[in-house]
């Protein structure tokens, strides 16, 4: 593993350029790699104890460095890989992460190189509990399984309207992408009641080297949550901004889902039910969902219903698909500007600067450049995506701190992207040293990853994984990540893991 960890795939002339160095390596040198000749020497800042990876490192800003070329920094007795400065260093990367995306489409016969298969999960799904039948086809695979789950669909699909919305340069194949996407959640709504059913998926995982059209399992669909409803009727009415030919059908789908809120104000969050033992996205409250769906609602239609809704409530933070609430406080801030009340707005604004507070605090005091503090949880690389993306977010509301909170979100790309204590970039397929072989059925079927998927990262909790179990047992938080393909946990992909990574790189616009 090396010890000089910065960003793989490299750095504009004009980036903020850092790397992060054992403690010996007080001074360091830059060399080209063409003939050797010196570009640059430095002195890498004091040492300090970084916690997470307990290790003692020093950071080495070379930004003054604004040749293009080719390059290996020395410190001590160690070499890096080689540094990319050019004008794109990130050339394919944007594109990949959005057609990742392409990769998960299921029930369509699909055209992607080695990992192509035939239509798969085409049949009818069994409502859990009865006889009835229903077409839930289409959509996108969630993670590394072939299920199909809503709450964490409506998270990736606020994530890329929100890209496609805020990004100095669209992609023009980003809106068909996500209504492939869209026309699955709205097969996943009961025609009678407006509620949502929570997923759709065969009983139980298949075998992990399994493609998707090898999976012919009974499709069981779960029952409605408040949690998959308030979710639908949020996305669905965020939705409607962006597909005005669609707009009616959108609206009418959520307010029918707020409808079904409405009536059920007490529901039981999710748990699987019996025999049923894919991935679950139970809660522990549906009141960030119902304050997200709320906040579009009102944003979509300026009825006062919503408004007065949320007034009564509390206001929630959050950009994970369990807490939702920051998407509501986005809607509301940008979307409601001509029938917003003052005094809810402040309020707003001042929890989504706590928020980012939290974020900045630790990402000042990192050596890596993240915010994650000690949090290296399941899917911490969602959370990096997440708090990057608030920061960008928050850049109109918070103009003095607009400069630092896009640098911060850049950082937070590098990190992902090799300045981290393990040294992977966690994103397939890009970098010097990336994750070769995710806990995703496709790739391991094929023995080859599809490129362009952000996987989920050090993992501090290893007992949940038997891979995590095995290699890194006792070894610090932001150290306990396998490139190996049982870690779940770890190693896993998702749609939500590569929407938040998606947005930061399309409004950075690299």
């Amino acid at each position: 593993m090396k010890t000089i960890r910065f960003n793989q795939l490299g750095y504009r002339p004009g980036d903020v350029k850092k790397a992060t160095l054992p403690e010996k390596a007080e001074a360091f040198r830059i060399l080209r790699t063409g003939d050797n000749s010196a570009a640059y020497e430095g002195t890498a800042a004091p040492a300090i104890h970084d916690a997470p990876s307990g290790e003692t490192v020093r950071v080495a800003d070379f930004s003054a460095l604004t040749e293009e070329g080719t390059f290996v920094l020395h410190a001590a007795d160690a070499q890096s890989y080689p540094v990319y400065i050019n004008a794109n260093p990130y050339n394919g990367l944007r594109k990949a992460l959005l057609d990742f995306f392409h990769y998960q489409k299921c029930g369509v016969d699909l055209a992607c190189g080695l990992w192509s298969h035939p239509a798969c999960h085409t049949s009818l799904a069994t409502v859990y509990g009865t006889e009835m039948k229903k077409d839930v086809s289409g959509g996108w695979h969630d993670a590394g399984d072939y299920g199909r789950y809503v709450v964490p669909a409506a998270k990736a699909v606020a994530d890329l309207l929100l890209a496609h919305e805020f990004a100095p340069n669209k992609d023009a194949d980003l809106l068909d992408a996500v209504w492939f996407e869209l026309e699955w959640m709205l097969k996943m709504q009961d025609e009678a009641t407006g509620g949502v059913y929570h997923k759709v998926s065969c009983h139980h995982f298949d075998a992990l080297d399994e493609m998707p059209h090898d999976e012919l399992n009974e499709l069981v669909l779960c029952p409605i949550t408040s949690t998959a409803t308030a979710t639908f009727a949020a996305s669905m009415a965020m939705a409607a901004r962006f597909y005005p030919d669609k707009k009616g059908q959108l609206l009418a789908a959520a307010q029918k889902a707020w409808d079904w809120l409405t009536a059920n104000p007490d529901a039981p969050m999710f748990k699987n039910p019996e025999g049923v033992f894919t991935g679950g996205y139970g809660d522990r409250s549906d009141k960030d969902e119902r304050f997200w769906a709320a906040c579009e609602l009102f944003a979509a239609t300026g009825n006062e219903t919503f408004h007065e809704y949320i007034k009564e409530g509390e206001i929630h933070t959050g950009l994970g698909w369990n807490q939702v609430g920051t998407y509501g406080i986005i809607a509301y801030l940008y979307h409601a500007k001509d029938k917003d009340n003052a005094e809810l707005t402040d309020l707003m604004k001042d929890a989504l600067h706590t928020v980012c507070r939290q974020i900045m605090n630790p990402y000042k005091n990192d050596p890596y450049g993240v915010s994650l503090g000690d949090a290296y949880n399941w899917g911490s690389n969602m959370t990096v995506g997440n708090n990057a993306m608030t920061l960008l977010l928050a850049r109109p509301f918070f103009p003095q701190k607009a400069a630092d909170f896009t640098q911060a979100a850049l950082d937070h790309l590098h990190y992902l992207l090799g300045r981290n204590p393990v040294s992977y970039s966690y994103i397939t397929g890009f970098g010097a040293n990336p994750a070769l072989y995710p806990h995703h059925r496709p790739s391991v079927a094929k023995g080859q990853a599809v490129p362009g998927m952000v996987v989920g990262g050090p993992n501090k909790f290893t007992q949940q994984d038997p891979a995590l179990k095995e290699h890194c047992t006792g070894f610090p938080p932001s150290k306990c990540y396998v490139d190996h393909k049982d870690s779940y946990s770890g190693n896993e992909i998702t749609i939500y893991w590569n929407s938040p990574v998606y947005f930061m790189a399309a409004v950075l616009d690299i």
